[in-house]
């Protein structure tokens, strides 16, 4: 099929000769009945976005067909807490009849007002914004918000108010923290989150400190290191932290378990035992966890549900089924305790 762009409105018998079916099986595709095949009904939707046809019956009812899809904007896809954040959302969304379309709002796009152009052009019926997708002072979601199209947020979203499914930060890591020194450990680790993410960050770092502070530890015996959110940030940063026998922190508590799985690999290069050396505990509850040698002791935020909440409160949102205001529902973290913790 060509992609030049038309001047003039496309039409039925056009599209059913360039996509080799009849006029019929067209109108079928237009009118969004279901008894054609996903391929052919692909290859109709294809071919008008290639001709670029802009106005008309034909673009209304393509519009139509798009608003079932649901916009997912993350900062990062491959991240597996992120994945299984997508699992709970395509849960809900398959069951409701609705198709995610991905958008990875990388860093160094964040201030590009232009980021998100491409996926308006499908016209999605709402979106799902992860937290640190919401670009600087919420600029891409206030955007959309002006657009006045259906959003959820995961987490709490910088600069704008929405409809939103949120999780504590401070109390659970001041948990996980509570839990290692009731264990004898007095001498800490914190390895913190990383600047773009303000928030998360801050809030779990104060965490760790209100807990040395509750138990009269002085914060001159701690260590707190910036490690970022990936598991070479965690890495690097869990060298420096363990090098120095003197200064060893006994237990570490990571700003997420992707850092932990750095200090992990850090602890191994420097024959350190978990968790007969250092004691770890992370922060999201991702599967991967579990599988590690010891299994990881973790603060779980339950990624899926997390997932599920959302596309369901977005769902009824697209259907003003929420009534008036901002709706934001709460999910309780847990402490997950695994092998990667002893008493001393």
């Amino acid at each position: 099929m060509s992609a030049e762009k038309r001047s003039k409105p496309i039409t039925t018998s056009e599209i059913a000769q360039l996509c080799g079916i009849s006029r019929t099986t067209v109108s079928a595709v237009l009118n969004g009945k279901r008894n054609v095949r996903e391929n052919t009904r692909r290859k109709v939707l294809e071919c008008i976005r290639e001709r670029n046809y802009q106005s008309g019956m034909i673009a209304r009812a393509l519009v139509g067909e798009l608003s079932n899809m649901v916009a997912i904007l993350t900062p990062e896809i491959g991240n597996p807490y992120n994945y299984m954040v997508f699992q709970g959302i395509n849960k809900v969304l398959e069951a409701e009849g609705y198709h995610m379309l991905f958008h990875s709002v990388r860093h160094e796009d964040q201030e590009d007002p232009q980021t998100l152009s491409n996926i308006r052009s499908y016209r999605p019926a709402g979106y799902i914004i992860l937290r640190g997708a919401e670009g600087p002072k919420g600029i891409h979601a206030l955007k959309i918000a002006e657009e006045g199209v259906p959003m959820v947020g995961v987490g709490k979203l910088v600069g704008v108010e929405t409809h939103s499914v949120i999780f504590e930060n401070r109390l659970p890591m001041k948990l996980g923290t509570d839990y290692v020194i009731n264990l004898g450990h007095r001498r800490l680790g914190h390895l913190a989150g990383p600047s773009f993410s303000p928030l998360e960050a801050n809030d779990r770092q104060l965490g760790f400190v209100e807990s040395l502070l509750e138990h009269d530890i002085r914060l001159s015996d701690a260590v707190i290191a910036y490690a970022g959110e990936t598991a070479p940030t965690g890495y690097q940063a869990a060298l420096e932290v363990l090098r120095d026998p003197e200064d060893r922190p006994t237990a570490i508590l990571c700003f997420n378990d992707i850092v932990a799985m750095g200090v992990y690999r850090a602890a191994h290069e420097l024959s350190l035992d978990i968790p007969g050396d250092l004691s770890v505990v992370g922060f999201d509850g991702i599967e991967v966890g579990e599988l590690l040698g010891p299994p990881l002791t973790t603060v779980d935020i339950f990624p899926r549900q997390l997932g599920e909440q959302a596309a369901e409160l977005l769902v009824q949102v697209i259907r003003n089924q929420t009534g008036r205001g901002i709706v934001v529902k709460e999910v309780e973290p847990k402490l997950v305790e695994r092998a990667s913790v002893r008493r001393l």
